[in-house]
């Protein structure tokens, strides 16, 4: 006497994987280093430290790797000038966004409202505003090496 243990299952086909599409993609990729940006703002208004790490692949000294988490190096996208005033630029990769022409930098004004500022361009980035700046910067697509 069997039983037929797999008729009792419920079977379906794989379900496709939704694809993010190449503008969702580059959303997603400022949208992380806009967060990265607030957080670190957030931190410097509270007078608190900030410790961002990534995980890394290292050799000890028996010649192992191991996983560690080492402290991420992040720059501020922002700087004081001379009156005081915080000026905010934009990075995609390692290049800056012209919002205008001529025009990179975002004059935030006081420090304290660097957050709120950043809250709004995230949501500028996630309403699609910067798609065809984002669009120039990935224009470029790494070159491949010819097949021998």
């Amino acid at each position: 006497m069997t039983t037929n243990i797999l008729k009792s299952l419920s079977l379906s086909v794989i379900p496709t994987v939704q694809r993010m599409s190449p503008e969702q993609h580059r959303r997603a990729k400022l949208i992380s280093k806009l967060a990265e940006q607030k957080h670190i703002a957030q931190a410097d208004h509270d007078g608190s430290v900030l410790s961002i790490t990534r995980r890394k692949w290292v050799k000890n000294d028996q010649g192992e790797k191991v996983l560690i988490d080492a402290p991420k190096r992040i720059k501020r996208w922002w700087v004081n000038d001379a009156e005081g005033n915080c000026v905010l630029i934009i990075r995609y990769g390692n290049k800056v966004i012209e919002l205008e022409k001529g025009k990179a930098a975002i004059v935030v004004g006081k420090p304290d409202q660097l957050v709120p500022t950043l809250d709004k361009l995230i949501a500028a980035v996630n309403a699609g505003e910067l798609d065809g700046h984002l669009a120039q910067m990935g224009l470029r697509s790494p070159l491949r090496k010819a097949a021998k």
